[in-house]
């Protein structure tokens, strides 16, 4: 049978809703290796997957969608990364083996991978087929060591495999899809359920050879499923849920079924099941309600999620000493079976998309990503989550600016407007629209005149009969009008400003479909470059007329003209995209340049880049910012860990 690898190093651009840390959420400061870029927060991520070892139900492991894995060997009191080697992947299932508690399988968008010494390495494992790309489930027998199930890409079918991964069977499965869920008897290994999207639940007696459907029987159809769970203690007894429609209980294997969903709410969407192996206490996860508990066998269902941070649940399991709940915050745990739920503490997934440090001493380190915002007063040693109201029914986007003179006035992008707090983000006093720019991307703030510059991706039906503009001027020590900032003889929609002059503010740059300068504050515009489009502009704060541009796919070009020409530079790699520039102002030879993959480094003025550090191969990098207070100390906003830090 021919064999795929499937093993991609992928990685697809999330929109997740992220969430973080609770408000004063404290995160101990991680441990600086040198050379290595590490973790500090804040706290949180969407955790998609969760397993503990059946032979060591102490060992419990966490998967994050773009942000790895995590381990704890402590029944959750604390969680340390255990992802390297999985590259930039999308973690959808774990399974972990029947008596190696150091062996645990991941279905990733990028394939399926093992690691034999609890996530320390990981080996990409050969499958007949390539498993699915939106969410593949892994299983693994909890009685017989090396037995694990995976779903592929192809609909109704199943992988199985007897020694590790090592080779592989392909089961028909008598469904259009392939099974969301999968449940197996412990008492009786054989005896497999698979939960599927379309075609209901279906039902194995010799391991996946043969199937039926065990939910053909309801009227109405229920079709839809969630989620399977088997009692472990009464394995006939068997749960299912759907998207909608509460949960069901069968206590013969699935031969009948009986809806038992008093006490959830009506339309209840439960997408995870989980059951005490001590009692048999039943837990149902919602999607937008939180945990409910059942101790009479699902009959009926309370609210069990006080302390619980977030109400939305990906996923749930259960161990003799705690039950885990996994959400697009982060994870919680209950040692008390669900009565009170508390944060998990060391995972530092979250997507951070922008990140800016202000010129306090320490300086103070701002952290958009997920709709929220979080600030650390020392960086790494802790974080808080700070308040951000709806205002005029929109939300936050982001990004994040902070005054360069006054570290208390902080500007923050929301859908359709920009934010104002003086009080360093505990509230928020004030806002102005820009009605044709939906994301705000980049905020840039004139300290001379407490100008505000923001620019971002548009939405004409956001314009009303208003032409479009990329960058909108507000201006509230002058006429207090937030204008278009227009380049007429370019294009009557304006100019996407990019960057100011910090010696001179009022020296702006800007781009469409060219490189432009301004010397009145955006009054009026001159080219530079028709060639150059740029992500990003930099001014030598020495040296005013050295630029430096990042345009597009071309690495980064260097003028000591003010623009006129351009070198270009080596090191960078060809056709990669260039985010974020930062220069070292005591030095300004030295720059840093950042890709989705990579940080750069160059101590020649742009003329040579070399790579900067290791441990951004798990994460996708997204802005760099320099310590102002240190230039020794790089931070590095990525998609899946958080703020990353990196001491020079």
């Amino acid at each position: 049978m021919r064999r795929t690898t499937a093993c991609l190093r992928m990685f697809s651009v999330l929109f997740l809703s992220l969430a973080g840390a609770t408000a004063g959420a404290q995160t101990p400061e991680a441990a600086d290796e040198p050379g290595r870029w590490t973790r500090i927060g804040p706290e949180g991520g969407v955790v998609a997957a969760l397993a503990a070892a059946p032979s060591r139900p102490t060992r419990v492991y966490a998967g994050l969608p773009g942000g790895g894995v995590y381990r704890s060997i402590d029944g959750g009191a604390s969680w340390t990364f255990a992802g390297t080697g999985l590259g930039q992947s999308l973690i959808s299932g774990l399974a972990v083996d029947a008596a190696q508690p150091g062996t645990v399988y991941v279905a990733t968008d990028a394939g399926l991978f093992r690691t034999e010494d609890g996530g320390a390495s990981w080996l990409c494992l050969e499958l007949p087929t390539q498993i699915g790309t939106d969410g593949s489930v892994v299983t693994a027998d909890p009685r017989r060591s090396g037995i694990v199930y995976v779903t592929p890409a192809d609909g109704g079918q199943l992988l199985a495999s007897s020694n590790r991964g090592r080779t592989w069977r392909v089961l028909d499965v008598p469904a259009e899809e392939a099974p969301f869920s999968l449940a197996i008897d412990p008492e009786s290994p054989d005896t497999l359920y698979a939960g599927t999207f379309i075609s209901g639940v279906f039902k194995s007696t010799d391991a996946g050879a043969h199937w039926k459907v065990v939910t053909g029987g309801l009227r109405p159809a229920v079709t839809r499923v969630s989620a399977v769970a088997v009692d472990p203690r009464r394995p006939q007894t068997v749960f299912f849920s759907t998207p909608g429609g509460g949960v069901y209980r069968s206590t013969d294997g699935g031969g009948h079924w009986t809806k038992t969903s008093t006490g959830l709410p009506a339309a209840a969407d439960i997408k995870a099941l989980a059951i005490d192996p001590y009692n048999s206490s039943v837990f149902a996860g919602s999607a937008h309600d939180g945990v409910f508990r059942s101790s009479d066998g699902g009959l009926h269902w309370r609210p069990a999620d006080a302390g619980l941070a977030d109400l939305s649940v990906n996923t749930l399991i259960a161990t003799t000493g705690a039950v885990f709940a996994g959400s697009p915050s982060g994870l919680a745990v209950s040692r008390n079976r669900a009565a009170t739920w508390q944060g998990a503490h060391g995972i530092r997934g979250l997507s951070i998309t922008s990140l800016v440090a202000d010129s306090q001493e320490p300086p103070r380190l701002y952290a958009f990503g997920g709709n929220r915002l979080h600030t650390s007063e020392s960086p790494g040693a802790g974080w808080t989550r700070l308040p951000l109201p709806d205002i005029d029914g929109h939300g936050p986007v982001g990004p994040v600016a902070v005054h360069p003179d006054d570290p208390q006035h902080v500007e923050l992008g929301y859908v359709g407007l920009i934010a104002h707090s003086h009080d360093g983000g505990h509230s928020w006093s004030g806002h102005f629209a820009v009605p044709c720019i939906f994301f705000p991307t980049q905020i840039l703030i004139d300290p001379s005149a407490d100008t505000v510059y923001t620019s971002g991706a548009g939405s004409y039906l956001s314009c009303g009969p208003n032409p479009h503009c990329f960058s909108y001027k507000f201006d509230p020590a002058g006429s207090g009008q937030v204008i278009c900032v227009t380049n007429p003889p370019v294009d009557p929609e304006g100019v996407d400003v990019r960057a100011l002059d910090p010696a001179d503010p009022s020296h702006l740059f800007g781009g469409l479909n060219g490189l432009y300068q301004s010397l009145d504050a955006g009054a009026t515009w001159s080219l530079l470059s028709i060639r150059i489009d740029p992500s990003a502009v930099l001014v030598d704060p020495v040296q005013r007329e050295k630029l430096y541009v990042a345009p597009g796919d071309h690495g980064v070009l260097r003028s000591v003209d003010g623009g006129v020409t351009w070198q270009t530079s080596t090191g960078l790699p060809t056709n990669t995209y260039v985010l974020s520039l930062a220069i070292d102002p005591g030095h300004p030879s030295t720059l840093y340049a950042a890709t989705s993959f990579a940080v750069y480094r160059s101590t020649d003025s742009g003329a040579t880049w070399k790579p900067l550090g290791t441990g951004l191969e798990e994460v996708m990098v997204a802005q760099i910012a320099l310590d102002p207070r240190d230039p020794r100390i790089l931070y590095a906003a990525t998609f899946g860990g958080g703020v990353m830090r990196l001491r020079l």
